[in-house]
């Protein structure tokens, strides 16, 4: 139980909040940021990076180190851009204040996306370097 609550449950509640959070600011309310670069769009490269990254380590971390790869993507790349997908629709039809971009969801994957390419180059080269160490 207290591994479910650490990887499954916890975050769920973090990103539910997250999620609630920013859906309820208006527009209006972020700052203005210097123009030319797509500044939305790289916020939501990168949180989507963070939340792929955390989901990965931490799923790795649970299964001592070895866990079932298609499961492990599926914890790490593709719930993340299903969660995407549903907040931009959520911001589409319930949240007056928010629009929904495919750019974001694009962004979204793209987050991810690099995010498990990463993480797994990681580990996969983390262990490779770890059975050619002998003592």
């Amino acid at each position: 139980m207290k591994l479910l609550l650490r990887y499954t449950f916890l975050p769920l509640l973090t990103g539910f909040i997250i999620f609630i959070a920013t859906c309820l600011i208006s527009p209006s309310q972020v700052p203005d940021m210097p123009g030319n670069i797509p500044w939305d769009k790289l916020v939501h490269f990168g949180m989507f990076f963070f939340l792929s990254a955390v989901s990965l380590i931490d799923y790795y971390r649970m299964h001592g180190g070895n866990p079932h790869t298609l499961r492990w993507i599926c914890w790490g790349f593709l719930v993340p851009v299903l969660y995407g997908g549903v907040i931009e629709l959520l911001q589409k039809y319930f949240f007056a204040s928010r629009s929904a971009e495919w750019g974001d969801w694009i962004a979204d994957i793209l987050g991810s996306l690099t995010a498990t390419v990463l993480i797994i180059i990681f580990f996969r080269k983390r262990r490779s370097y770890g059975k050619n160490i002998s003592l």
